[in-house]
């Protein structure tokens, strides 16, 4: 099990994601070349040993796949591949979508296993080079049906890459797999486009304060709720980054979920009534932490929005901005998330094993100071998250809130995660160092 949790991490969470048309761009030059057909299954690990065969998911669960794992026993040297789960159908490989209702009924599906990689050999390490170790697969596989050897091109040129992705994408392949001499592993799609409503923004801070720096997004679903799904700070124009905020600050709502920024400011919340189009390299639904886990969050025009739970979905890989779609609307017709799931579904976890507490409030102080524009504001709050065994959220907050009446931006907040109490209550000895000058005083 240390072979297939040290693969996890140290190589299938690392492969690159590069963009069809940037093939010659973004695969570095090497020596060689080895390119195979993604296949749209699930990534799996089998282990012979012994005369008997074991079939584990990535979360190192041993699945009952008595086709592929009697057909595995009959090998006769201990090895332990990683490779595909595969449903096939008259002989084509289907989606990821029909090997999760195989994997319940196994029998009554065409189930096996495309090894694109051999780990370990006669309990062994393998020959580093890849042609080696990939060639070494073809052989110890060349006959097998149930478990059998991804199919490699040895390639010597980035224009024979583009030719067999060319060549992919006709038979309607998910992707290209290439990996290179030196052991990097390049994961080629074609670019995916998603309609997704803005939730909140945020807005950069020096010498482009008041500029758009990222947009929230979400999926659409029923009952006025979203999956908050992505952050998005790339493909605007200056001028986008100007005319946003304005277009933006009439929108603005209440929220009792708080989403942070890339710049570690909170975003500000709006009606879901803007709808842009988005494109992203890759979908994916887990890290090497497992299974990714975002906020579900309802709105209605009284209450602004309110944190429902966490829930399995997807994040997005490299998110550029498109264009604005004032065609489309809020709505799960239009921006939902069947869109997004059908090309990279959620995975199922135990939410049962979850502990969403509320958090616990530890510091809470505020100061006043009276103006010409009126009174202003400065609050200091510190959080106990009581919620970071779940690993979603950081163990304590720390949360300055700045009001001033007459500024332009007359409500401003900024938000800090702190590992331990002791780095909270440091945390804000220093922003009121900075912030309670002379002027200020104590409300209580």
């Amino acid at each position: 099990m240390t072979t297939i949790t040290t693969y996890k991490s140290k190589i299938a969470s690392r492969y690159i994601p590069v963009d069809a048309e940037q093939i010659g761009l973004k695969i570095a030059e090497s020596e060689y070349y080895m390119a195979s057909i993604k296949h749209d299954g699930h990534l799996a690990f089998l282990i012979i040993k012994n005369g008997k065969a074991q079939l584990f998911d990535r979360n190192g669960d041993e699945l009952n796949v008595p086709g592929i794992t009697k057909a595995a026993a009959l090998i006769k040297d201990d090895m332990v591949l990683a490779g595909e789960l595969c449903c096939f159908e008259n002989q084509k490989s289907m989606s990821h979508r029909e090997v999760s209702a195989a994997i319940a009924k196994p029998a009554a599906f065409d189930l096996r296993f495309g090894a694109f990689d051999l780990l370990e050999f006669r309990s062994e390490a393998v020959n580093e080079d890849v042609n080696e170790r990939l060639n070494q697969l073809h052989v110890l596989l060349s006959k097998g049906k149930e478990v059998f050897a991804i199919e490699q091109h040895c390639f010597k040129s980035r224009k024979d890459i583009i030719t067999f992705f060319k060549s992919a994408v006709e038979q309607k392949a998910e992707g290209v797999i290439v990996k290179v001499a030196n052991g990097v592993t390049y994961k080629i799609k074609q670019v995916h486009h998603l309609d997704l409503v803005v939730l909140g923004y945020a807005e950069s801070t020096g010498d482009r304060e008041g500029w758009l720096r990222e947009l929230l997004l979400g999926l659409a679903l029923d009952k006025h709720q979203f999956q908050i799904i992505a952050k998005c700070a790339s493909g605007f124009t200056d001028q986008e980054r100007k005319d946003w905020p304005a277009m933006l600050q009439p929108l603005h709502v209440e929220s009792e979920y708080t989403e942070v920024s890339g710049a570690k400011t909170a975003f500000m919340f709006v009606k879901p009534e803007v709808v842009v189009e988005i494109s992203c390299l890759d979908l994916i639904n887990e890290t090497t932490d497992g299974a990714i886990t975002k906020a579900v969050v309802s709105y209605t025009s009284t209450n602004g929005y309110t944190h429902q739970s966490q829930a399995p979905t997807i994040s997005l890989i490299s998110p550029v901005f498109k264009r604005l779609r004032n065609d489309k609307k809020a709505i799960p017709a239009d921006t939902g998330a069947a869109q997004a799931y059908a090309l990279c579904a959620p995975l199922a976890i135990e939410t049962a094993t979850l502990n969403i507490c509320d958090s616990q409030v530890i510091i809470r102080d505020i100061f006043t100071k009276s103006g010409k524009g009126g009174v202003a504001v400065r609050k200091f709050v510190g959080l106990n998250t009581q919620k970071a065994e779940t690993g979603l959220y950081a163990p304590f907050l720390a949360i300055f809130t700045d009001y001033a009446a007459g500024r332009k931006t007359p409500l401003e907040q900024d938000l800090y995660l702190c590992a331990s109490e002791t780095e909270l209550r440091n945390k804000i000895k220093d922003l009121k160092e900075e912030h309670v000058k002379k002027g200020w005083e104590a409300y209580t």
